[in-house]
């Protein structure tokens, strides 16, 4: 695999850590490992997050939290920045000025990974289909590491678990990569690279959709040619069009391409590997729905079999992954309606993936905070599918702008409110879909506590329709 020689440590005595969050402890840790003299900064003065940091200063690191102060980021040898600071910071652009090297904990901890990765991106999709790839080789009997903006970040496992970065010490590391992470990763080279989808999102982080798909092909380097093999969506165009630029090996995976390296037909998974018998899989126990997830599972396998899993462990693996929280969850069917929990859908691609596997007619619950999103490529969708949507959250007002001329709309100010409307205008065949189509960040600390608020209010439904 691609690695790089791990000699920062022998040039760089002065870290500097951006952002404390899951990621940033970790980072900080990190560098007290390697014997840097870590200084960590946040803007953030919140309570929570001066608990969490007080093992690091006993440790030996020091922190400055309310602000950023220049001097530090001038001062430093080396700057690691969480994947929520916006590199546009103008600390860190003075800091770029003075020739501070600036990466991210995702670069910073490759360069001392020594097996083999696989890493995962995509707009929508990235959490399931790593968690599946970990799943699979856990059945086949694989010692792999499952991480990265998933959970645990790569540097904390690094930390963690002895020899972990040595050759022959697991046989894989999988993880999920955002693109934030891949943009302050400019080394980041995986032996196997995913990208499931890419369809608008974060488009307040970047000048336009193309700097935000290129930042997503970004781990496909150009001197690493065969090294790297590139799993890709043959059904989305930008995957496609990506495609032909890539200097790497190219498998696609494709709901209607039957000569694709994956498919599906009649009920079952084809996976075609040069050199390599034809693998077929039963997916009648498959319990996830919706094509997004077919998408997901046809890359995980697709990503299973180059590692070497046995087929027999693959299938095992079909007939009984259940999907994670948030994501397309089935809380309950009170009365008739149906109440599932989608608060991981974050941006307007995945509302269209969420509407898409849910049988009309459907009470969607939308909003949040936008991040530059444009809702109205939803229309043919809520025309199709939904009989009453409620916009709540900061971005309600837009959403309600941008679909309201094809659904009959209301808007409210948050969740609770939201969720009383859709009980009342629900009936028995509803569907009630918390797709939010928007960051948590509004209202919430994260889109699990939102998904958290759901799941209580249909708990408490009897007591909301009394």
């Amino acid at each position: 695999m691609t690695a790089n020689p791990a000699t920062l440590s022998e040039r760089r005595k002065r870290l500097l850590v951006v952002g404390l969050g899951v990621s940033g402890c970790a980072a900080c840790r990190w560098g007290l490992r390697q014997g840097y003299r870590v200084h960590g900064t946040d803007a953030a003065t919140q309570e929570a997050l001066r608990k969490a940091l007080v093992p690091l200063e006993q440790e030996g690191a020091v922190f400055s939290l309310g602000e950023h102060r220049l001097d530090d980021f001038l001062e430093a040898d080396l700057i690691v920045v969480s994947p929520g600071v916006p590199l546009s910071l103008p600390a860190l652009e003075a800091a770029r000025r003075a020739g501070v090297e600036i990466i991210g904990e995702l670069e910073w901890a490759w360069r001392y990974c020594r097996v083999p990765v696989a890493a995962v991106t995509g707009t929508n999709g990235k959490t399931t289909t790593t968690e599946l790839i970990g799943a699979f080789l856990k059945e086949g009997g694989m010692r792999a590491f499952v991480g990265g903006n998933l959970g645990t970040p790569l540097s904390q496992w690094l930390t963690e678990t002895a020899d972990a970065s040595a050759e022959g010490s697991i046989d894989w590391c999988i993880l999920e990569v955002s693109s934030f992470q891949l943009d302050t990763a400019p080394t980041f080279a995986p032996t196997i690279g995913v990208v499931l989808n890419v369809t608008p999102d974060h488009l307040d982080r970047y000048p336009d959709f193309d700097a935000y798909a290129a930042s997503k092909f970004s781990m496909f380097r150009e001197a690493s040619g065969e090294r790297q093999t590139a799993v890709l969506n043959g059904d989305d165009p930008v995957c496609r069009r990506w495609a032909e630029r890539l200097n790497a090996r190219v498998l696609f995976f494709s709901l209607s391409d039957p000569e694709a390296a994956a498919s599906v037909a009649q009920g079952r998974l084809r996976i075609r590997l040069p050199d390599q018998p034809e693998k077929t899989f039963d997916l009648s126990r498959w319990a996830l729905k919706g094509v997004h997830n077919l998408e997901n599972l046809m890359a995980a396998t697709l990503v299973a079999s180059l590692c070497g899993v046995d087929p027999e462990a693959v299938q095992r693996t079909i007939d009984s992954f259940r999907p994670s929280p948030h994501r397309m969850e089935e809380i309950a069917t009170v009365d008739g309606v149906r109440f599932v929990n989608d608060s991981k859908g974050t941006n307007v691609g995945a509302v269209a993936k969420a509407l898409e596997s849910c049988d009309p007619p459907v009470v969607l619950l939308m909003g949040g905070r936008a991040k530059g999103a444009d809702f109205r490529s939803l229309r043919p969708l809520c025309r199709e599918k939904v009989r009453f949507l409620v916009a709540f959250g900061e971005a309600g007002p837009q959403v309600a702008a941008d679909l309201s001329p094809f659904v009959e709309t209301v808007t409210v100010e948050n969740l609770d409110q939201a969720f009383r409307e859709a009980v009342r205008r629900a009936r028995p065949g509803d569907t009630v879909l918390l797709s939010p189509g928007c960051a948590s960040f509004d209202q919430y600390a994260n889109y699990a506590e939102r998904g958290e608020h759901f799941r209580r209010l249909v708990g408490r439904i009897r007591g909301l329709e009394d």
